[in-house]
């Protein structure tokens, strides 16, 4: 099965701004993967087989997806999805429409990642139509071409959401959800940034394992259960300590 990867940040430090919009402050890092190590990925992706069982993509739509790992995709052959804040583009730390124009015309494919990252299952009707329709008009006013990709943020979703998403004219959502693969629901393996070689090679090979897994199963079940604002809460929690533990 075609494995998909999530990635964020490439070599960047998040601004206060991006940091907001992502999650609280307290873990923020945990998906800034450092461009060396993402040359190193790309590069092994790009020499073996596992290139055609493998879909690049990116969230936010962050300046260093396109100072940072564009150059390093064009390097090795590599295409990519870039899933675009539409309410961000050009304002500080993320990529402005003339960059997002260069990707799309290098082969990248562009998609909504909503206008402002907010979490959809908090949102009522017209809120959540917003963030879907919206964003997909703003993408292909400005590029010219028809949006057919969406990408949930911070992985909040519930069936109302994907019913929106359908009715908003999407082809397919990606959730960071890694066991959702259907005709509408695509779903990630989210790439940290402590992930050297090694362990990326097996991910790409072999998936998740058993442990991984159940960490991402847990994760993602206090997410539907406990809603963002406690989920954050939680997950600092659990980060604080484990520095304290450091």
């Amino acid at each position: 099965m075609t494995k998909i990867l999530m990635y964020h940040s490439v070599g960047g430090k998040a601004n206060a701004e991006v940091v907001r919009l992502r999650s609280l402050q307290v873990g923020a890092g945990l998906y800034c993967v450092p461009t060396e190590r993402f040359r190193e990925q790309m590069q092994y992706l790009a020499q073996g087989s596992a290139k055609k069982e493998i879909i690049i993509t990116f969230d936010d739509g962050l300046l260093d997806n396109y100072t940072n790992a564009y150059p390093i995709l064009k390097e090795f052959g590599l295409k990519a999805y870039f899933f675009i804040l539409a309410g961000k583009v050009g304002t500080g730390g993320y990529m402005n429409w003339g960059q997002i124009r260069e990707l799309k015309n290098s082969g990248m494919i562009i998609g909504s990642h909503g206008v402002a990252h907010r979490i959809l299952t908090e949102l009522n009707d017209a809120e959540l139509d917003y963030e879907l329709s919206e964003s997909k008009k703003m993408l292909e006013d400005k590029l010219g071409e028809r949006i057919d990709f969406f990408s949930v943020p911070r992985g909040f979703y519930n069936k109302k959401v994907i019913a929106k998403a359908k009715d908003a004219g999407y082809k397919a959502v990606f959730t960071s959800v890694y066991g959702d693969r259907d005709e509408f629901k695509l779903g990630r393996i989210p790439v940290k940034a402590s992930w050297d070689l090694a362990y990326f090679i097996r991910i790409v090979n072999g998936g998740l394992s058993l442990k991984d897994k159940g960490k991402e199963l847990i994760k993602n079940a206090s997410k539907k259960m406990l809603g963002a604002k406690n989920y954050d809460r939680l997950r600092t929690g659990i980060l604080i300590r484990g520095r304290h533990k450091l």
